[in-house]
């Protein structure tokens, strides 16, 4: 999955083992850090995703819950069909 934001790009992978975390990459150790700040944010040597870090579906769960909560709605342009 892939989520863009305004201040940085996040691609989530389902980690190898164990099976209930997840690959959280992001362009922005920053956003990492703000998002997962008790885990710990590694290099990765990919250019467009350089850190990363690993998390329980728990906790990628409550910060997709914090993105979430962060939308400004206001800012979506609705269409008339």
């Amino acid at each position: 999955m892939h989520i863009q934001t305004k201040s940085s790009s996040i691609l989530i992978e389902q980690a190898v083992a164990p099976s209930s975390c997840v690959l959280v990459k992001c362009d922005s150790e920053m956003e990492l850090v703000r998002l997962f700040g008790s885990l710990r944010v590694e290099a990765t040597g990919d250019f467009e995703f350089p850190y990363m870090v690993k998390s329980c579906k728990q906790e990628f769960t409550d910060a997709l819950i914090l993105l979430v909560k962060e939308i400004d709605y206001g800012q979506f342009l609705l269409s008339k069909v």
